[in-house]
């Protein structure tokens, strides 16, 4: 057998460790997230709370019948609601490292700009509209409260 030198062993112990070295690193990922915003997630429940509610009480307190439905009852809490999320929106948008926050906001801004003009193009919803734009809602304003709790998590793992 071939007796290896020193510089050939030292050359390929290099490039063994430059070998183990880049699939150790391509195995890694580092993900930069923002801090955790307890406003922003207050504001997320308490405009949930607020759709959830309006929702609600158009379900239980009115029917299509009567006109009871009729998208001008609703206007002042449609804008109140607008305001809401253009807020959320708003809040997450100056954070930095925030797109995914900052996405769930803007489809849940674009979702409630599209029911509400399909409410005043109808001037009415039926019970089943009613349901479908309060899940839809609830599952938005559950992913952005799950997106800003997991920063809360990545700050501060379990131990």
């Amino acid at each position: 057998m071939k007796k290896l030198n020193q510089q050939q062993v030292s050359s390929r112990l290099f490039f063994l460790l430059t070998i183990l070295s880049l699939f150790y690193l391509a195995s890694c990922r580092v993900a930069f997230i923002p801090n955790y915003n307890a406003t922003i997630s207050k504001n997320i429940e308490t405009t949930a709370k607020q759709v959830d509610k309006f929702y609600l009480t158009m379900l239980e307190k009115t029917t299509e019948e009567d006109g009871g439905r009729n998208y001008d009852k609703f206007t002042e809490e449609y804008v109140e609601i607008e305001v809401e999320i253009n807020f959320i929106l708003n809040q997450n948008k100056v954070r930095p490292l925030n797109k995914n926050s900052t996405r769930i906001c803007e489809i849940t801004l674009e979702l409630w700009q599209k029911y509400k003009k399909e409410h005043k193009t109808d001037n009415t919803l039926s019970n089943g509209l009613i349901r479908l734009n309060r899940k839809s809602f609830s599952d938005l304003f559950y992913a952005m409260q799950v997106a800003e709790e997991g920063k809360k998590i990545a700050a501060n793992p379990p131990q």
